[in-house]
C-alpha cells in the first residue's frame, strides 16, 4: 500500500512536529468520549433494563442476554456534534425467540419496556428495534437478536429484525468485535531504535532521569475510527445535498480496519503518524464488487459474517456511494492542509475543519496544560553535550517553539 500522503505532506516535518500532531489528535480523541460517570450510568441504565426484559413471563424472554455492540463496544465512541447525549447500542438477544416473525418479536420488546413506568415515556420504534432517550446522558439503542438463520458458520452470528424489509437480517456484532479487537492488537513495526531502547540507555547513564513520556495514540485504529467519524459528523452536518447520505460508521470502521490490518502486516514505519496516514490512504482499496442474482454489487463485508453487506444500500442508492468518496476525498485534503501550517494558533485553525473547534481546542488546551506541568515540576536541564542532566549547573529546558512563537 501507498504512502503518499504521509511522504508529500509530513515525512519533511521535524520529529518534534509530527509528535506534536500525534499528540494533539490523541487529546482530541480523549474529548470525544463519554466521561467515566457517564459509563457508569450507562452501564446501570443498560442493565436495568436488561432485567426487566428477563423478568417477563412471556416465554420469548427465557434466557434474554443483553450486550453492547458497535462503537460502544470496540472503543470508537464519539461525542455527536451540536448535543450532549451519546449513541450507545445493545443487542437484546432472545435465544427463545426462533420461529416468531421479526415485526412481532421486535413488538413485544418494545411494548415489554413500555409497561415499566421507569422507560413508558422514553421509549420509540427503530427500524431494527427501539430506542430508550435519556435526555442530556445518551440514546439507548436496543436491537433485538435471535440464533443465526442464514447458516453463516461463525462466532457471535445472530439475525436482527427489519421493519421495512420485514425479514430476519444476517447480523454478528460479538464475532465483528472480536476481529476488530484482535486487528486493533496488531502492533506496527517502526524502523529504527524504539524509544523504549533509547529510554533504557538512558536510564543507564549517571545523572540522568527518565524523560516525560510522549504521548502516543492509545490505539492507533481506535483513533484513527475516532477522527473519521468526527470529521465525516462535521463534513456531512446540515449538508443539503448529502442530507441522510453520509456514510454510516460501520462502513468506514470495517474498511479502517482491513486497510490497518494490510499495512501493519507489510509494511515497515518511522511513526505512528505514518501508520495513521498510510490507513486513511489505503482503506477504500478494500471496497469489494461482486456478482450477486447476475448483478453487480457494492460489498463492505462484515469480517464475520459473510452474508451481511454493511454496503448494501450503496446498491440502491448511488448518492451514498458519491457521498462516501466525497467525504474520504475531503478527510484526506484536511489532513494535507494540517501539515502545511507552522504555528499552533494556525494549527487549531485546521483542526477546527477536521474535527471540530470544541475538539481542537481540547486539545490545545490540554498540550498546554501537560506542558506547563512538565515545566513546573521539571528538574532535567539540557547539558552542552545534548545530554539530559539534574545538575543545576546545566541550562533549564527551553519552552517548546518549533511551530514558531
Amino acid at each position: 500500500m501507498s504512502a503518499n500522503l504521509y511522504n508529500q505532506s509530513f515525512a519533511a516535518l521535524s520529529s518534534e512536529q509530527r509528535t506534536l500532531f500525534t499528540e494533539l489528535l490523541e487529546y482530541a480523541c480523549q474529548s470525544l468520549e463519554p466521561s467515566v460517570t457517564k459509563r457508569k450510568l450507562a452501564d446501570q441504565r443498560y442493565k436495568s433494563v436488561g432485567t426487566w426484559l428477563a423478568e417477563s413471563d412471556d416465554p420469548m424472554f427465557e434466557g434474554v442476554e443483553i450486550y453492547p455492540q458497535g462503537s460502544q463496544r470496540i472503543g470508537t465512541t464519539t461525542k455527536p456534534i451540536f448535543r450532549d447525549e451519546f449513541d450507545l447500542d445493545f443487542i437484546c438477544y432472545l435465544p427463545s425467540a426462533v420461529g416468531i416473525h421479526p415485526d412481532v418479536c421486535r413488538k413485544k420488546v418494545i411494548d415489554r419496556l413500555k409497561e415499566n413506568g421507569n422507560f413508558k415515556d422514553l421509549v420509540c420504534e427503530l427500524n431494527r428495534g427501539c430506542r430508550s432517550d435519556y435526555a442530556d446522558e445518551f440514546h439507548l439503542d436496543i436491537t433485538p437478536g435471535i440464533p443465526d438463520q442464514n447458516h453463516a458458520n461463525e462466532y457471535g452470528a445472530i439475525s436482527v429484525p427489519d421493519k421495512k424489509l420485514k425479514e430476519w437480517k444476517a447480523s454478528n456484532p460479538k464475532g465483528y468485535a472480536q476481529d476488530f479487537d484482535n486487528k486493533a492488537e496488531l502492533e506496527p513495526v517502526y524502523i529504527g531504535i524504539s524509544h523504549a531502547i533509547l529510554s533504557r540507555v538512558a536510564l543507564e547513564a549517571k545523572n540522568i532521569e527518565e524523560l516525560p513520556k510522549h504521548t502516543k495514540l492509545k490505539g492507533i485504529l481506535k483513533r484513527g475510527v475516532q477522527i473519521m467519524k468526527r470529521h465525516r459528523d462535521l463534513l456531512f452536518y446540515d449538508n443539503a445535498e448529502y442530507d441522510g447520505k453520509a456514510p454510516i460508521s460501520i462502513i468506514i470502521t470495517t474498511l479502517a480496519a482491513l486497510a490497518y490490518e494490510d499495512i501493519v502486516n507489510r509494511q515497515r514505519f518511522s511513526n505512528e503518524l505514518e501508520v495513521l496516514l498510510t490507513v486513511v490512504e489505503s482503506m477504500t482499496k478494500f471496497i469489494e464488487t461482486k456478482v450477486v442474482d447476475g448483478k453487480i454489487e457494492m460489498w463492505v463485508t462484515n469480517p464475520r459474517n459473510v452474508h451481511e453487506n454493511f454496503a448494501e444500500k450503496w446498491n440502491v442508492d448511488a448518492k451514498r456511494v458519491e457521498a462516501f468518496h466525497y467525504w474520504h476525498r475531503d478527510f484526506v485534503e484536511k489532513l494535507r492542509e494540517l501539515a502545511s501550517v507552522t504555528s499552533l494558533p494556525l494549527i487549531k485553525e485546521k483542526l477546527n475543519t477536521l474535527i471540530g473547534e470544541r475538539s481542537s481546542s481540547k486539545a490545545i488546551e490540554k498540550h498546554y496544560e501537560v506542558l506547563n506541568e512538565t515545566r513546573n515540576s521539571n528538574q532535567l536541564f539540557i547539558k552542552k553535550t545534548g545530554a539530559i542532566s539534574t545538575a543545576v549547573t546545566a541550562t533549564p529546558v527551553k519552552a517548546n517553539t518549533f511551530f514558531g512563537k
